[in-house]
């Protein structure tokens, strides 16, 4: 990051109510923000349990940055928030609620779009939604980052309109949790905006009013989670249509009723004509819609086998620790000391996340590493963090894994994941492979007279980037100072070492497996030499692959 960008404060603004233990946990993510310009402002709303003055204490002892307020009766959920905004001094300001979490890097990284993007007045990430004990709420969408791409556009009436338009549930209210800039906020009037408070989606409130100023940046990166199911305002279709003890026209009155509260009022916090005309047009269209989808979930609910079975393919949506994975005795699992697993993505980081804990099932490997620009929720203490540059295209992540994993392996031997490609059968191990320096999936036969062939034009058959290496095998680039040349298409860093420089590697006495070995360490291509074998690791979902979990 900039100096320039360090030096300028961030407000982080702490409303709290009564929840000592939650207050712990959130003021442990805020000290560890790497962010450091930081002011953190707590206000208590009067809470009865005398706990959140000892946390907010505590905490106060050890960091000077905590600035911390006692409300002498309880204001509101509303006022509460503004009042934290209002007591703000920094360049930048942000609400964080006491149940939710945030990435160590939250604040650095969207702090950096806004010094990137000065027509820009906030700066959001994707998250997850959780409930209050931690596991994942999937009846919510696996990602916003798409959902959010409206709310990215030059076009005013774009962003506006599809504020209205989207449904509460698949994320809107949000936006809330963004970076700000302090000075936009602070022209607002959020009383005003809340009608004196009253109107408690203040969220979506306060969204809507800045969109019609500016749009909002929305990194790729997971690093919040927002808790539902405490008392957080969130609405949808099925939440307003399943209400138990009303008969159905009952259920359509208030569905209707209340969504025409809702478009009033957007109407009401939009200054232009074109806007409030459109909002007007769409309300009929938008419930006939939700309507709709309401209707279709109904039917796939109804229509989904309850035998007890679970599908093919494993989804797995909330975070998983190595502890609550069902593995074998520790006197029955693999030993593997020598070996070091290891991902590394900028990229569907949680899913990243989820090969790892899922490879080390039935084995223990001497240690398990993540690298990646930001801490994804759910880290397991048992695998270390790497912190590392966002990767933004595939070659730099070639070269990367070339010149830059070595440093991170301490074993003999480093086994590279991916979250398409990882351990799934840990019994078919064979030690075997570690007389390799290189191990990866077997290669299909080429249809032309020019792929998967070395310089001498000997056909390769076992390549791909998950896979077993030796250290001398990683150290050998730098030790020779091959020049990187990038791969594109069949080709990429697997390329580099088992097909273009594969003769410089043999000359210095690294050994690559034949097909007759790999063919029982990985699978990737569906090739007659791998049928009926259950492979150690794979990569990618074809053919028989396909039983195999997706994150």
């Amino acid at each position: 990051m900039q100096h320039e960008t360090i030096k300028k404060l961030v407000s982080i603004g702490l409303p709290t109510y009564n929840r000592p233990d939650a207050l712990r946990k959130m003021l442990e993510i805020v000290v560890a923000q790497t962010y450091p310009n930081l002011e953190i402002i707590i206000s208590d709303n009067a809470s009865p349990d005398a706990k959140v003055k000892e946390v907010i204490e505590e905490f106060s002892s050890k960091d000077s940055r905590i600035k911390h307020y006692w409300q002498d009766e309880n204001i509101g959920v509303l006022a509460n928030a503004e009042f934290v905004l209002r007591q703000a001094q920094g360049e930048y300001f942000t609400w964080f609620s006491d149940d939710d979490w945030r990435s160590p890097e939250f604040i650095e990284l969207l702090v950096e779009e806004l010094e990137k993007n000065k027509n820009v007045d906030f700066a959001f990430c994707d998250y997850r939604e959780v409930f209050e004990d931690g596991s994942r709420a999937t009846a919510y969408p696996s990602s916003h980052f798409k959902i959010f791409k409206p709310f990215t556009s030059n076009s005013r009436l774009i962003r506006t309109i599809a504020y209205y338009w989207q449904d509460a549930a698949r994320g809107k209210p949000n936006i809330f949790y963004s970076v700000f800039r302090r000075e936009a906020l602070a022209a607002l009037d959020i009383k005003k905006i809340t009608d004196g408070y009253k109107l408690l989606n203040m969220d979506c409130l306060i969204a809507f009013t800045l969109l019609q100023k500016s749009p909002v940046v929305i990194r790729r990166e997971v690093m919040c989670t927002l808790t539902c199911g405490n008392k957080k305002y969130y609405s949808s279709v099925e939440q307003q249509l399943g209400k138990p003890k009303l008969a159905l026209l009952s259920k359509l009155v208030n569905f209707w009723s209340e969504n025409k509260y809702d478009r009033d009022l957007y109407i009401k916090k939009t200054n232009r004509f074109i806007e409030k005309l459109m909002i007007y047009i769409l309300f009929a269209p938008k419930l006939t819609f939700l309507l709709s989808r309401m209707a279709i979930n109904k039917f796939e609910q109804g229509n989904k086998p309850n035998n007890g079975e679970s599908d093919q393919v494993t989804f797995i949506k909330s975070p998983v620790k190595l502890d609550s994975v069902k593995r074998v005795e520790t006197n029955l699992k693999i030993q593997l000391p020598n070996v070091t697993l290891l991902a590394m993505s900028t990229v569907n980081v949680e899913e990243h996340l989820q090969a790892l804990v899922y490879s080390c099932r039935g084995i223990e490997f001497g240690s398990v590493k993540l690298l990646s620009n930001y801490k994804p929720y759910g880290m397991d203490s048992n695998i270390e963090y790497i912190r590392t540059e966002e990767i933004n295209d595939i070659d730099y992540w070639c070269y990367k894994a070339i010149y830059d994993l070595n440093q991170h392996v301490d074993t003999e031997f480093m086994l590279l994941v991916h979250a398409d490609g990882f351990v799934v059968n840990p019994s078919s191990w064979n030690d075997e492979f570690l007389n390799y320096d290189y191990i990866g999936a077997p290669w299909p036969l080429p249809t032309d007279d020019f792929s998967y062939r070395d310089i001498n034009g000997k056909i390769v058959r076992v390549g791909n980037s998950v896979s077993l290496r030796s250290k001398k095998l990683l150290e050998l680039p730098i030790k020779l100072n091959l020049p990187w040349e990038p791969f594109h298409g069949n080709f990429h860093e697997d390329g580099f070492i088992c097909v273009k420089n594969k003769h410089i590697y043999e000359s210095h006495g690294m050994r690559f497996a034949p097909l007759e070995v790999a063919k029982y360490f990985s699978h990737e291509t569906m090739i007659p030499e791998v049928r009926d074998i259950k492979p150690f690791v794979f990569h990618k979902w074809a053919g028989s692959n396909s039983i195999y979990p997706k994150f």
